[in-house]
């Protein structure tokens, strides 16, 4: 069974919250119909270096074969940094990445 941490950027303001828990439900909910189970949750104020930062504090990392992300623009600022994010992920870890907005939802 696929197994994945889900990883949001939340704002630090009340609507900021509010938007970060209807994700995380539309994350779970994607996973849940698609077969993955999630084994973990990332919420950061920052953006891919946090994340990668929060990864490896996770005790079932070798376990984890899939980040799941609400969309790649949440976390990077151009497509360029978003492709480094998902190489140092993989070949660092052996996850893949996937996302609500392109290939995990709806």
């Amino acid at each position: 069974m696929e197994k994945a941490v889900i990883a949001l950027k939340v704002k630090n303001d009340k609507a900021g919250i509010k938007i970060c828990v209807k994700q995380a439900c539309q994350l779970f909910l994607s996973a849940y119909k698609a077969g993955i189970e999630v084994a973990d949750v990332i919420i950061t104020f920052g953006g891919a270096k946090d994340i990668l930062r929060e990864i490896r504090s996770i005790d079932a990392i070798s376990e984890v074969n899939t980040l799941i992300l609400y969309s790649p623009s949440q976390i990077c600022s151009t497509s360029d940094e978003f492709k480094a994010f998902t190489d140092a992920v993989y070949n660092t870890y052996k996850i893949t990445i996937r996302t609500y907005r392109t290939n995990l939802g709806r």
